[in-house]
């Protein structure tokens, strides 16, 4: 993802065997009740998402930001059209905010406080936006309905497609009436955008699915269309109106840009909340191995994307206050059954791979210890995913599925039993046909628990009898791993890969059998089934969507293409001058409001660890 539905490959940590037992359908006799639904981790109680100073604000001119990060920033400003994670965080708190959402991530409904009132008609298939008069852009000027069709026209163009490599023409943005048709240039406009005036419009859609309330249908933010007059569509990605001086109707606008480095910031005199009480803010670029020192030192107010594995030292520190919050991302492993047929775009699962055999993948699964990866390793920052689905939306999770929890003695029984037998006697597994047989793993390099992470995984393989060796005998930097998994590297059996989840619940963009994200390259009748049943019409009805998504979760965890492994949670590191920070995502059931623009500091300067 990118976006909210960014998907990211990602590595994990881990070295430690702990044993434990359990099944994937096991679970707790209390596993009904609703209290299991919601985790809460000893990690979370002790550093929680809000905290308020009683100490009185003090005015300074600048708010100090950074990011971590071992590469650059690409600097594609806007909140839809970029391409890279690191340009989302710059923007995500101060130039976005079109579609405030509510505590369940649903677009918060028929409001007159919000930018865009949304206004859902099932019956006509219809979606209304009516502006807020109160939503402009940074210079002034009104967000209008040419704004929104002009982003639609951006994104849904095939020359703008090809050139930026664009995937946001999904699915779920297809079922806008017209759009396929403007995309195969059988079109000059999106018919299914009527707009009624500057600041009202409909947006019809062919199918009325649950993905409407979630926004998943839409674009989530918006260009502003005067800026990209004149400019091809090939040509957008490089534009200064995206790289250099985009407008904003968030609390901040771009001043000035030290490319990949650093992006200042200044107040957005026409934020439709109130202009921010701070004036200016400077965001940049902070190297892993610096971020320590930095945080001691007190150079930063906010450090966002902190290293899970620094965690430790920051426990250490009295000039900060540690937050943590539920990531929307899962680390998983995904086997390789299949290829992706670019000419049906569709995936094709090989019933002949080498991974497919479903005991296998669960062995696999059962020899690691989830647990021992999460409390030794991450500290507590990540919890075994209990399924596929999003730890966001508990409502929809399935109480009788708890994950696959480490039992070494099952997974030499399902070996066992599918004919992968220690014929020599040397301690490995010999395949079905009783010849030697090696898996091949591919990994990402990145940090020093790299290596040692690798090595973890395939000792406790070799426990169960797998001979699992790296592919080319080695870590793959970032690039050259998107490259082979995505292209389906035949020298691939598996991988270990990671997903963000977003804001919309369903998994047709990642699981489905049209989606170029399912790396893993499997489907299969029930499955699909399953999925659609998920988006279907009649999954309008909360019960009947709840009940789909329950099921759907039991097929895919019985089917297992893929093996979920960890839910991360997110830390945020906040200096102790900020008077207030509050990152839930809800407050007493209500949205929560808190804004970068309401920041307040009661101190100077950033304060110093007293042991620096």
């Amino acid at each position: 993802m990118k976006a909210k539905w960014l998907k990211v490959f990602g590595l994990f940590t881990g070295l430690l065997l702990l044993a434990s037992c359990g099944d994937v359908n096991g679970g707790s006799k209390d596993a009904g009740k609703e209290k299991e639904l919601v985790d809460v981790s000893a990690i979370e109680k002790k550093y929680p998402s809000y905290f308020k100073s009683d100490a009185e604000p003090v005015q300074v001119d600048t708010l100090k930001v950074a990011i971590v990060s071992d590469s650059p920033f690409k600097g594609i400003f806007n909140g839809f059209l970029y391409s890279d994670a690191i340009d989302n965080r710059f923007m995500k708190y101060t130039m976005n905010g079109a579609f405030p959402i509510d505590d369940d991530l649903k677009l918060i409904l028929d409001s007159d406080e919000t930018p865009i009132k949304v206004t859902i008609n099932p019956e006509e298939k219809t979606v209304t936006y009516k502006i807020n008069p109160n939503f402009k852009w940074s210079n002034g000027d009104p967000v209008t309905t040419k704004d929104i069709v002009k982003t639609y026209e951006i994104f849904a163009n095939q020359d703008y497609i090809v050139s930026s490599k664009s995937l946001r023409f999904s699915k779920n943005r297809k079922a806008i009436v017209g759009i396929e048709e403007y995309n195969e240039g059988k079109a000059d406009k999106i018919s299914g955008l009527e707009v009624i005036d500057d600041s009202t419009m409909k947006i019809h859609l062919k199918e009325m699915t649950p993905s409407v309330y979630w926004g998943g249908n839409f674009v989530p933010e918006f260009v502003n269309a005067k800026q990209f007059e004149g400019i091809p569509m090939d040509k957008i990605t490089e534009s200064d109106a995206l790289r250099k001086n985009p407008l904003s109707y968030g609390p901040y606008v771009i001043k000035e840009i030290v490319q990949g480095e650093k992006v200042i910031f200044e107040a957005n005199p026409y934020y439709y909340k109130g202009e921010p009480k701070i004036k200016r803010l400077e965001m940049e670029i902070l190297p892993p191995s610096q971020q320590v020192a930095a945080i001691k030192a007190g150079k930063y107010d906010i450090v966002l994307k902190v290293s899970p594995e620094i965690f430790p030292e920051l426990e250490k520190l009295d000039n900060i206050n540690i937050l943590t919050k539920k990531a929307g991302s899962m680390n998983y492993i995904a086997f390789k059954l299949g290829k992706w047929d670019e000419e049906k775009n569709e995936v094709v699962t090989d019933p002949n791979s080498k991974m497919y055999d479903l005991n296998l993948r669960k062995a696999i699964a059962y020899a690691i210890d989830m647990d021992a990866v999460s409390k030794q390793f991450y500290h507590g920052l990540s919890t075994p995913a209990k399924s596929q689905l999003s730890p966001l939306f508990p409502s929809l999770h399935n109480p009788e599925i708890n994950g696959f929890k480490q039992d070494v003695e099952k997974a030499k029984q399902l070996l066992d039993e599918a004919g992968f037998k220690d014929v020599d006697g040397d301690g490995i597994r010999e395949g079905k046909d009783g010849k030697p047989v090696k898996y091949t793993l591919a990994m990402m390099s990145g940090g020093e628990i790299a290596e040692p992470l690798a090595q973890y995984y395939i000792q406790q393989w070799k426990a169960i009898g797998l001979d699992v060796e790296l592919l080319d005998g080695r870590l793959l930097d970032s690039k050259n791993f998107y490259n082979r998994v995505n292209g389906d590297d035949p020298a691939i059996d598996f991988c270990i890969a990671g997903i963000g989840f977003g804001t919309d619940p369903q998994q047709l963009a990642i699981f489905g059998k049209n989606a170029k994200f399912n790396i893993s390259r499997y489907i299969s009748d029930n499955l699909e089934a399953a999925l659609d049943a998920t988006v279907s019409k009649d999954a309008m009805n909360e019960e009947y969507r709840v009940k789909a998504y329950k099921d759907y979760e039991k097929v895919f965890m019985e089917e297992i293409p893929a093996v979920p492994i960890l839910n991360k949670l997110d830390i945020l590191v906040v200096n102790k001058r900020i008077k207030k920070y509050d990152w839930r995502p809800n407050v007493d059931g209500k949205p929560n409001t808190f804004k970068w623009s309401m920041i307040e500091v009661v101190a100077p300067q950033p304060i110093v660890d007293s042991k620096n």
